[in-house]
């Protein structure tokens, strides 16, 4: 037990530290922090009041007319987002192989094409992400003359944010469209963020990238990032997603694509053996789920390793090329993750700002007690959804798991 809590505290010693230090200072400062529904912590501030106010000053007419746009945007996003839900649970439900589309962004998770998020990107992305969202709010209220009342900074559980808080009584007296384009102004500078990101990505980083990564670099191995399904050959082996694979049966193998011609000359019932971390796995090879004639190992998401070349270690390009690639891993996660939580935040939820952009369409449709429960309705249909697309998985492998036992 004590070697498993010292193995847990010394992987994620950054993570502990970093909440450590955190705690300390909430703890030093905890007269100014408010309590809301005992895991939420809230700092009221008076910070970047007076810079909305320059800036909507100086540029109203551009920032009313960007925030009327934000409304269409804003729409089509809750559209778009609903109809992602709804096909991804179908999909789910109807087809046995389907990848679930719908998680939570946390530290540690792998995305094929952008690798693995680390914490330090997440929690500097999900701050970013948070501030320009919250001051977009707020610059486009007091643009249409609507006081900003507070901003400040919130700790919802481990993750770290900001608020803007305008003037409510002020704010609902506004027009509706004036309502919306304030509350979908958060999701549209998202909007606005990922694709600034992408194209800092496309046009300054991705080009001298894959100059440095052709000089520096050079292919060892491959790897996978998850198994694509359960009781699979290799997972029944012992090898864990994240491994480098470096032999197939003796062979060297300098990317998936050399190991997959080695694997397409098996047949299922074959056996193979992968030189993994310095240790040989045998591997029962099994069918393909779509083609029963081909042999299969059972990864998910497998790509080609690649590590820097001898001759570049501790010089000048390496540690050059190091930034870059940190550059390219950044820039890629928050395009990603700005444009999730933009979309999510216009879901029609009672929590989000989609949610109040619904609230206020219902009431100008029904008036504002009927409106206000067919809001009511709408949001917690959505809320059942979510919940369902992010744990359906679960729920049918449970389900699977008891019918075993009852055949049993």
């Amino acid at each position: 037990m004590f070697e498993t809590i010292l193995d847990f505290v010394l992987k994620y010693k950054i993570i502990i530290l970093f909440y450590l230090v955190l705690g300390v200072i909430i703890f030093i400062y905890r007269k100014r922090f408010e309590t809301q529904a005992k895991v939420i912590l809230l700092l009221r501030t008076k910070w970047g009041i007076a810079w909305m106010d320059r800036v909507s000053e100086k540029y109203r007419e551009w920032i009313i007319l960007l925030g009327y746009i934000g409304i269409g945007v804003g729409f089509i996003g809750m559209g778009l987002i609903a109809f992602l839900l709804i096909k991804n649970l179908y999909d789910l439900m109807t087809v046995p192989t389907a990848v679930n589309t719908v998680s939570l962004v946390v530290p540690g998770i792998s995305i094929p094409g952008l690798g693995v998020l680390e914490f330090w990107h997440w929690i500097i992305m999900i701050f970013i992400i948070a501030v320009v969202h919250e001051f977009a709010h707020g610059v486009v209220a007091r643009a249409h003359n609507v006081e900003v009342k507070n901003t400040g900074f919130v700790l919802f559980g481990p993750i770290l944010g900001a608020f803007v808080e305008p003037n409510e009584k002020k704010m609902s007296k506004e027009k509706d469209t004036v309502q919306y384009s304030i509350l979908a102004a958060g999701a549209f500078s998202n909007v606005i963020l990922a694709l600034l990101a992408l194209l800092i990505l496309s046009v300054v980083i991705a080009p001298t990238y894959i100059d440095l990564n052709q000089q520096t670099q050079e292919s060892v191995g491959f790897t996978f990032d998850k198994y694509d399904g359960k009781d699979l050959p290799i997972e029944k082996a012992g090898i864990k997603p994240g491994t480098l694979v470096m032999r197939v049966d003796g062979q060297r193998v300098n990317s998936f694509a050399e190991a997959q011609t080695i694997i397409s000359s098996k047949k299922p019932g074959d056996s193979i053996t992968l030189t993994a971390d310095g240790k040989d796995y045998i591997i029962n090879l099994t069918s393909h789920p779509q083609d029963n004639t081909r042999a299969y190992m059972g990864v998910y998401a497998p790509h080609d390793v690649r590590m820097m070349k001898e001759e570049y270690v501790g010089t000048r390009t390496g540690f050059y090329f190091n930034i870059i690639d940190e550059a390219r891993a950044f820039f890629s996660w928050l395009s990603m993750l700005s444009l999730g939580i933009g979309l999510f935040n216009l879901l029609p939820l009672p929590i989000v700002d989609g949610g109040r952009m619904v609230q206020t369409f219902m009431r100008k449709l029904k008036g504002q007690v009927v409106g206000d429960k067919v809001y009511i309705k709408i949001g917690f249909f959505f809320l059942f959804l979510l919940a369902l697309n992010l744990t359906y998985q679960y729920i049918a492998q449970g389900i699977s798991y008891l019918l075993n036992l009852i055949g049993a």
